[in-house]
Order: C-alpha cells, then sequence, then structure tokens
C-alpha cells in the first residue's frame, strides 16, 4: 500500500542536503538537513524513523533518528514548511559507520 510519502516507480519522496554536521556531547551527531525538493511531514522524520544517507559518491547507509534537535522554537509543520529546514539527532555509531562521517553535502532520500 503506497502512502503519503511514496511515489510510483520509486523516485524519492522527499530530499534533503545535510548543510551541517556537528557532533553533540551525550547524544550523538546533530545534522542540519535543508529541503531540496518533495513535501514531506515532520511526522516522516520522528525520532525512531530510519531514513537513508547517500554520500556525494553513491555511497548509502540506513540510519535511525534519535531525536529532532529544536533551535529557538517547537518543531512543527508550518515551521518546517516556512524555514524548509530540519535538525535531526543521529547516533555516533550511524554517524560515523565504516570509518566514514556523515559530512555537508550528503543527502537524505526519504520514500
Amino acid at each position: 500500500m503506497a502512502t503519503e510519502s511514496s511515489r510510483a516507480g520509486g523516485a524519492p519522496a522527499y530530499r534533503f542536503r545535510v548543510s551541517d554536521a556537528l557532533d553533540v556531547p551525550l547524544r550523538g551527531c546533530l545534522l542540519r538537513l535543508r529541503l531540496l525538493e518533495g513535501s514531506p511531514k515532520v511526522s516522516d522524520l520522528e525520532p525512531g524513523k530510519e531514513i537513508r544517507l547517500r554520500a556525494p559518491d553513491g555511497d548509502e547507509r540506513t540510519v535511525r533518528i534519535k531525536a529532532l534537535s529544536v533551535t529557538g522554537g517547537v518543531v512543527t509543520q508550518e515551521r518546517f514548511e516556512r524555514k524548509r529546514e530540519l535538525d535531526i539527532i543521529i547516533s555516533d555509531a550511524d554517524c560515523r559507520a565504516g570509518g566514514r562521517s556523515v559530512e555537508i553535502g550528503w543527502e537524505v532520500i526519504g520514500r
């Protein structure tokens, strides 16, 4: 069954670019995501959901979102649609899997 976050033909429903990646002591790695295309719901990116990260060279990994990071307010759908930016926290292990850290320029691909 298709959901609002999926499209026919396997095309991504949304795509973000990692515009910043920061270590957050005792929590993991904060990824600042800038929406490039699509219309995801904030609920598509809530804690516990899995996302697919893609490196600039095409290498991919699937990670679980630990938390949403809120700077200067509450994460709401309205605010997300206005700013087109969202901060998430993933674990250190997910951030550095295979000896390769997630960095600026990586993408988050969602279906």
